[in-house]
């Protein structure tokens, strides 16, 4: 499956350093005190708040057919958050947690979300540079569990879990040349297990058909390390050339292609019931990633800023004894054209894993490989009135699983718009809309999804 998914950032504003502290890229709001909360009320309506396509079928293990159709409903959501931050003369930390509740009043159902960020930057001396941060999410919709590429665009219940820490040294080795070490990790785990798998999608008039569970296809490990040579070729310009490692690891026992003849029902405790394959594991899915790129950093003013790597990604399926060659490319532009407006668009080309495995009696889904491609616009209207827009797609392309997944092709897309009004700078009102669409050549996925809120944010 071919996704293309990204995640839009804006770029945050350098302050001048307050009493000689070490502050970089924070704003004078985050320097003005060392802690800060806030409180968001919202009520909402969603078309679609399950992310179910039209005209699903669905089996639950007592063989009851439920969620024909999309459900929507209004709700309320409550997000509270509190934020810190303490910098000296070489050294700043910060953190900030984010809880938001959002509950769907014609259902009873509700999610919870959980996000934590941390971070410390220290400059040892001018030659040596140190940063740590780490960022734990607990959620259920897709955009928040994956912030970059996204591995899976279906809401999933339950407690999924993402941790990626990173670690990134700088040494300054010249006034022209940098040497950048890095290394990222990220854990992901999702609660559902083979046994609390309640939705089979089933063939018209046969036997249900059980599906891995989620933990089976997207439980794992990914690590990236990284080294890069940086050359400052002008103050304006900087030239980089560079290599990372990758590598990607299944961590369940479960099968996500169950072995042919297996009676798999519903509550996956498969018994034999003749000769076939032994089936596929998670972990036979695993990976390594090679890149090498070329790149440049490009201060056009100092306002209008780009970012450019170039190069390719080998990837080898050791566990199936076969690899691939293809593009990889990362780039970005930032244009702070007005104070408090900032417009950013980027694309990025990479693979990534999917929830989608394939289906018995092929080799599963190995991954797929994705184009990126995002924009957003926040423009201050008037001094108390802010629009943000942003905009994500992203087209994938699925790799392996047979005739029936390889090469086959999903479109995700969001659009996200809010228009804030300041009244203080203690108390804002938000009004916005959110849009999501997802496009798949395989039957059961696509949907499309609208969300509109109104509410109060108060910050102190």
């Amino acid at each position: 499956m071919n996704k293309v998914i990204a995640t839009v950032g804006l770029a945050a504003l350098s302050a001048a350093s307050v009493q000689a502290q070490y502050a970089p890229n924070l704003t004078p709001v985050e320097t003005s005190k060392p802690w800060s909360i806030s409180a968001t009320l919202r009520g909402f309506y969603d078309d679609n708040y399950l992310t179910l396509p039209k005209n699903y079928a669905a089996l639950t293990p007592s063989g009851a057919t439920v969620y024909t159709h999309p459900l929507s409903s209004w709700g309320v959501e409550v997000i509270p958050s509190a934020s810190i931050y303490h910098s000296v003369e070489d050294t700043i930390l910060s953190a900030s947690y984010i809880y938001d509740l959002r509950w769907n009043a014609e259902h009873s159902v509700s999610d919870m979300t959980h996000i934590f960020n941390g971070k410390m930057e220290h400059e040892f001396n001018e030659r040596y540079k140190l940063n740590v941060s780490d960022s734990f999410v607990i959620a259920q919709e897709p955009t928040v569990i994956d912030s970059d590429v996204i591995s899976n665009p279906l809401r999933v219940e339950g407690n999924n879990i993402h941790n990626t820490g990173k670690v990134d040294f700088t040494d300054s080795l010249t006034k022209e040349l940098d040497l950048h070490l890095g290394y990222a990790n990220s854990i992901y785990h999702y609660q559902q297990r083979g046994a609390s798998v309640i939705g089979w999608p089933f063939p018209a008039g046969g036997t249900a058909i059980a599906e891995p569970s989620y933990g089976a296809d997207l439980n794992r490990m990914e690590q990236l390390a990284t080294l890069d040579v940086d050359w400052k070729l002008t103050d304006t310009t900087t030239l980089i050339a560079g290599y990372q490692f990758g590598n990607t690891q299944y961590t369940s026992d479960e099968y996500i292609i169950y072995p042919s003849g297996v009676d798999e029902g519903p509550w996956n405790n498969p018994a034999p019931l003749g000769v076939g394959n032994n089936g596929y594991k998670a972990n036979s899915r695993n990976s390594d990633s090679h890149f090498g790129f070329l790149g440049v950093d490009q201060s056009f003013s100092p306002t209008l800023t780009a970012s450019l790597r170039v190069g390719g990604e080998y990837l080898d399926y050791y566990n199936f004894h076969t690899s691939r060659m293809s593009p990889y490319a990362d780039a970005n532009l930032t244009d702070v054209y007005f104070p408090g407006c900032t417009a950013q668009v980027g694309v990025k080309e990479i693979h990534n894993s999917t929830d989608v495995v394939g289906s018995a009696g092929t080799t599963p889904v190995l991954d797929e490989s994705s184009t990126a491609v995002y924009a957003s616009d926040t423009h201050k209207i008037t001094e108390h009135l802010t629009a943000t827009v942003m905009g994500q797609a992203q087209l994938s392309t699925f790799v392996g699983g047979g005739a029936g997944y390889d090469g086959r092709d999903e479109q995700f897309y969001v659009v996200q718009a809010n228009l804030s009004y300041r009244f203080s700078p203690w108390l804002v009102t938000e009004a916005g809309y959110n849009y999501s669409k997802l496009n798949s050549e395989l039957p059961n996925r696509a949907y499309t999804r609208d969300f509109v809120y109104l509410g109060v944010r108060a910050t102190y």
